[in-house]
């Protein structure tokens, strides 16, 4: 999640790579698809099946089962065992095989550039590109948030970083110095923050007192799921996110946490781990 080094000044104009926001492949009515025709490539390559299935990472079984099938559902069959004779044995593709192959390969060529030109067309769309850039990030921090760094207060040592949400919230993480300069963090660069569900505490009443914790974000119960020891409480905020907390079944009882209540969602700045794109 680190990003990429600045560009130097002699190279200005260096455009930003595209990403390819849509996959796909190509996958024919039989069930034939990408992996079949990668196995059948391999073995016009090797000669050998029990190479050809390691260089595209299936078992000596599994590819030969493949194989059996797709010979068993063409007209004629696609792949042979050879013994003996000049050039040894082996496992090679029929002419039939062969042209199978050939026409697959043109259109995967086609398929590709079918993929090209979609690619293009989402990538003209800023903000669907920064929607699924989103979504391709994956950690295992139930709690995921995404907004804009609207401050950093740098120290000797430590340093303050604040991302606000949509609808007004923010969130406050302390990050080492050295973490906010290695990852080209200040105001107005996109972030995520991501808050273990360990780490949230849900209060509802703070009784007069005032609590150290940086972040408190008030919103309503949207839903308490108990489990055998521990419940999951999810709370909505008032930009539309949702923060989850993992709490015991006795607390909620005390708190008396059932969906439509309210409470704030406590947690630490030093709980939050920060992220930039890269």
């Amino acid at each position: 999640m680190q990003t990429l080094p600045n560009i130097p000044t002699e190279s200005p104009h260096v455009p930003a790579p595209k990403i390819h926001l849509l996959t796909g492949q190509i996958q024919l009515l039989s069930g034939m698809g990408e992996r079949l025709f990668g196995l059948l490539a391999a073995i016009d390559q090797t000669g050998s099946i029990n190479q050809a299935a390691k260089n595209v990472g299936l078992t000596y079984k599994g590819a030969w089962e493949m194989i059996e099938r797709a010979n068993n559902l063409s007209p004629n069959i696609l792949v042979a065992t050879v013994t003996g004779g000049k050039q040894g044995g082996g496992t090679r593709l029929t002419l039939a095989g062969k042209a199978f192959l050939g026409l697959f390969q043109e259109l995967q060529s086609e398929h590709d550039v079918f993929l090209e030109q979609l690619n293009q067309r989402l990538n003209s769309h800023q903000d669907i590109v920064f929607l699924l850039k989103r979504l391709i990030m994956k950690a295992s921090a139930r709690n995921q948030f995404f907004g804009k760094v609207t401050e950093v207060s740098v120290g000797p040592v430590n340093a303050t970083v604040v991302v606000g949400l949509k609808g007004g919230d923010t969130i406050v993480a302390s990050l080492t110095k050295e973490s906010v300069e290695s990852l080209g963090i200040k105001a107005g660069v996109d972030a995520i923050a991501l808050i273990k569900v360990s780490q949230v505490i849900v209060v509802t009443d703070f009784g007069g007192y005032r609590l150290s914790a940086r972040n408190q974000l008030k919103g309503i119960v949207s839903r308490v799921q108990k489990g055998s020891v521990n419940s999951e409480v999810v709370i909505a905020l008032q930009g539309g996110n949702f923060i989850a907390a993992t709490i015991t079944n006795e607390s909620v009882d005390n708190l008396g946490l059932v969906e439509g209540s309210e409470a704030t969602a406590v947690f630490k700045a030093g709980a939050v781990l920060l992220g930039v794109a890269s």
